[in-house]
């Protein structure tokens, strides 16, 4: 069995609220895509339960850092 995570292989989406202003937060892809101009095409640097993902506010546009579960396939 392996670990994945289900936002990377768009198994669930995850819907949350800004802790800034409390409007909708997408999701912008895996922190590690983020480090440089070269980092997307990086061999994949992750944990065995979880994958930390980016999350952007559509309105005052806050960041932050949202640590996925694996899940177990």
């Amino acid at each position: 069995m392996d670990n994945i995570c289900p936002i990377c292989n768009k198994i669930n989406e995850i819907k949350f609220n800004c802790i800034k202003c409390g409007s909708l937060m997408v999701e912008k892809g895996r922190k590690q895509e983020y480090y440089d101009d070269y980092s997307a095409d990086d061999p994949i640097k992750d944990y065995d339960e979880y994958c930390i993902h980016l999350f952007r506010c559509t309105k005052c546009e806050y960041m932050e850092d949202v640590k996925i579960r694996k899940i177990i396939i």
